[in-house]
Parts: C-alpha cells; sequence; structure tokens
C-alpha cells in the first residue's frame, strides 16, 4: 500500500495545482483560470489579500510579502506547483520560486520562450494582452524571451465588454468577438505571425476559438497550467500496456 505523508497545513489532501488569485470581484466564466470546472485535476485556490491588478501590473513590491505569504500557504496546504491569474504576475516570479520547493510558473508569458524556438525565426508572436503598454521589452526579458525574438502586442483595451468585466456580468459572445477583432487587427497587419499567446487569464475560454481561426499554435494561462500538472504528475503508461 502506498504511504501519505502528513502536510504541514492542509483541510483537504489531493489538490495537484495552487493558483493564486488577486483581490478582486470579477466573474469567471468555464474555462477562465479562476474557474474550478476548467481543470480536470484539483485546484486549489488562494487569494492574496490586498494584492489588486494596479499593484502587479506595476511590480509594486509593497505587495511582494503578500504574494510569497500565500504561496507558501499554498505549499503548506499540499500543492505540487503554483500559478496565478495574471500575466503581470511574472514580476514577482523570481521572488516566490526562490522561497518555496515547488514549481512555479506565475505568468502565461513563460511561454513565450518556447514559442520563439518552436516556429521558424523569420515569424512573429502575436500577444493579446490586458494592458499593451505595459507589455515592454524589460517585461519580455524576465520572461526569458530573447531581444532577436519578434513580437506584436494588441488588445481589447477601451471596450465596454474588458473595461465593465469587474462590474457587469460577462457576455462570452461579445467578448470573444472582442477578441477576436484585436487579434484580426493583427494578423491582418502582420502576416508573418507564427504563434498566439494570450497574456490575459480572463482571455483563457477563447483560446480554442481563436487556434481555429487563424490555424497557428496558441498559448494561454490554461496550457500553462496543465503543463505544470503534467510536469508534476505523469501518466505512467507503461503500466497499461
Amino acid at each position: 500500500m502506498p504511504i501519505f505523508k502528513i502536510l504541514p497545513q492542509p483541510q483537504a489532501y489531493g489538490y495537484r495545482v495552487g493558483v493564486l488569485l488577486l483581490d478582486l470581484t470579477e466573474a469567471h466564466v468555464p474555462g477562465d483560470t479562476a474557474h474550478a470546472g476548467t481543470y480536470d485535476y484539483p485546484v486549489l485556490f488562494k487569494v492574496m489579500e490586498g494584492v489588486r491588478g494596479e499593484n502587479v501590473l506595476t511590480g509594486d513590491r509593497m505587495v511582494e510579502p503578500a504574494i510569497i505569504s500565500a504561496a507558501q500557504e499554498l505549499e503548506r496546504m499540499g500543492v505540487e506547483a503554483i500559478s496565478s491569474n495574471c500575466g503581470f504576475m511574472l514580476n514577482y516570479q523570481d521572488a516566490v520560486r526562490s522561497v518555496v520547493n515547488i514549481p512555479v510558473a506565475l505568468s502565461s508569458l513563460l511561454q513565450l520562450p518556447g514559442l520563439a524556438r518552436m516556429i521558424r525565426p523569420d515569424r512573429k508572436i502575436a500577444i493579446l494582452a490586458g494592458a499593451k503598454r505595459l507589455v515592454t521589452r524589460d517585461l519580455l526579458r524576465l520572461a526569458g524571451l530573447p531581444d532577436e525574438a519578434d513580437v506584436v502586442i494588441g488588445s481589447i483595451e477601451g471596450t465596454p465588454e474588458f473595461d465593465n468585466f469587474m462590474t457587469a456580468d460577462i457576455d462570452t459572445d461579445a467578448f470573444g468577438k472582442r477578441l477576436e477583432e484585436a487579434a484580426d487587427t493583427l494578423f491582418e497587419k502582420h502576416s508573418d505571425i507564427g504563434a498566439l499567446l494570450l497574456e490575459c487569464a480572463i482571455f483563457t475560454p477563447y483560446a480554442a476559438a481563436l487556434q481555429r481561426r487563424y490555424n497557428v499554435p496558441t498559448a494561454d494561462f490554461v496550457s500553462l497550467i496543465d503543463y505544470l500538472h503534467d510536469l508534476t504528475h505523469r501518466r505512467d503508461r507503461l503500466s497499461r500496456a
């Protein structure tokens, strides 16, 4: 019989991935990183008290202790990998991975280096971001993207669907249409796009439709979290032979 170790602080066992959530109120639809039904495995969510969007967008160091504390609590609760629900949590990637003993991938942007190495070197990566102006070269370097890799960035900022998602119900058809319009603008202007990445965690429900529309490799937060899960919970295929 297998032996199950006593964990430091769990009220329940079996959580596989922990997801750090910003301290805000918003609707989350199926497919979103903060919707439990998105995953085929148990996920434990942890709100980072006092950590809001305006903090992580600018890399505010005043909230770093709260982020670290929340990540350490997830580790004590027994999760085996940690992610988040904001691409700009990349600003805290190094701080968190330095203090826990499990894999950490706090931003969908961490997939950029892999995408850049997978596609032809003369192809661009399109990024749909929640805050276009803040996706700077310095931020992309934090993700590990080489300077020679070419990216183009779009956004749905300024649309009612995006600007009001924290105060109004989400019309998924309208929201998805806004993302298609933003992506269309990029793909029409740049015929050499070879991959698409969705930075914002609330864009993930629309990744499959966008992939079908443009027929390019498409990455988002859920592809990142699924990857984390697979790294830490490999299926034993040999035993099924």
